[in-house]
């Protein structure tokens, strides 16, 4: 009786410390076992290497003569002759329009007769002045008179002047608005006047550009009208920013001595900013906006590493990283929104 009591005793004992053993194992696991419960996330990866490559710019642009002015007239005078045919070309200095200019002619000529009077004075009074026959005042007032005659005439014939409108450049001419006989003001248009042997080409670009941009560098551009595509160079930079659109103008020009372009067109202007060599480049999908920037995740001995990173210039596809990543670097490109820093990865993809 005493040994079966006994033997109870020590399977009692047993059981009580097997189930100690199992109870106190049911804490928390350990830190390892946590990692071998996180799911394990497929992803597309890419592998940053070198990448050269010429990047194009696209704008839209609008022509313009190289000299345009509309034809107005100074005075307010009636127009007594036209000297100019319509769409055609003339040279600089031509005379295009004659307004009336009878009273001033007629004004003219009253101030001619009388400065030859006075020029008879004059020279006669200074006689005088030398044998004393006159004081230095009267003869100071002559003179006087005679001067103030001389600059009256001078007005006269810049006001006649003004009657005669010229071209101020060679260029074409366009339609005319008045004919013979219309009295004309200073702020109606006669004529347009345009010298397109030349045509400017002006376009904007965005201000991240502004380090790429220089004179000499060759564009290209098409129309709506035509399939040739024509080149161009850049003769100026406005040197500071269109504060609203946050945009720098741009001005090229293209020789047009065949006539085919049209100022006031629009235009799809095409610019190599620049040759990019040895540069990193990702998919534009691998990049994670944050409040500082940007961050990318890496994939590093299967796990995933989150790593801020500089953007540079980008399309629609790929991105250049001046900053923050090396060769060979694994990036990962799907699957960002299931990734967390340290989750385990699996590669399903290699781009």
């Amino acid at each position: 009786m005493k040994r079966k009591l006994i033997l109870f005793g020590i399977i009692g004992l047993f059981i009580i410390l097997l189930l100690f053993r199992i109870f106190s194992g049911a804490g928390p696991k350990k830190p390892e076992a946590v990692a071998l419960l996180k799911p394990v996330v497929p992803v597309e990866v890419y592998i940053a290497c070198d990448t050269s490559m010429i990047y194009k710019l696209s704008t839209i642009g609008s022509l313009r003569a190289n000299e345009s002015v509309d034809i107005v007239s100074e005075i307010s005078k009636k127009v007594v002759s036209i000297y100019l045919k319509e769409g055609s070309n003339v040279i600089r200095g031509q005379l295009l329009f004659k307004l009336d200019d009878a009273d001033i002619v007629a004004r003219l000529n009253k101030l001619t007769i009388e400065e030859k009077l006075a020029e008879t004075n004059e020279s006669r009074e200074k006689v005088q002045l030398v044998n004393g026959g006159i004081s230095q005042e009267e003869y100071d007032l002559t003179l006087n008179r005679l001067n103030l005659l001389k600059a009256e005439i001078e007005i006269l014939k810049v006001d006649l002047s003004k009657t005669e409108i010229r071209a101020p450049f060679s260029g074409k001419i366009g339609l005319r608005n008045f004919s013979e006989g219309a009295l004309v003001t200073p702020n109606m248009i006669l004529a347009s006047l345009q010298d397109v042997n030349r045509i400017k080409v002006d376009f904007s670009v965005p201000e991240r550009y502004a380090n790429d941009l220089r004179t000499g560098t060759s564009i290209t551009f098409l129309t709506d009208y035509s399939v040739k595509e024509y080149t161009a160079a850049i003769e100026a930079i406005e040197p500071d920013v269109e504060k609203k659109i946050r945009t720098i103008s741009l001005r090229a020009i293209c020789g047009n001595t065949d006539g085919s372009l049209v100022p006031g067109a629009s235009v799809r202007v095409g610019l190599n900013l620049q040759s990019l060599n040895k540069k990193l480049f990702i998919p534009t999908s691998a990049l994670i906006p944050t409040v500082k920037g940007y961050d990318v995740y890496l994939m590093k001995s299967g796990k995933a590493f989150l790593q801020p990173v500089k953007t540079g210039i980008r399309n629609r596809l790929s991105v250049q990283i001046v900053e923050g990543l090396s060769l060979s670097d694994t990036v990962i490109v799907t699957n960002l929104l299931r990734i967390k820093p340290d989750s385990p990865l699996k590669m399903v993809k290699l781009n």
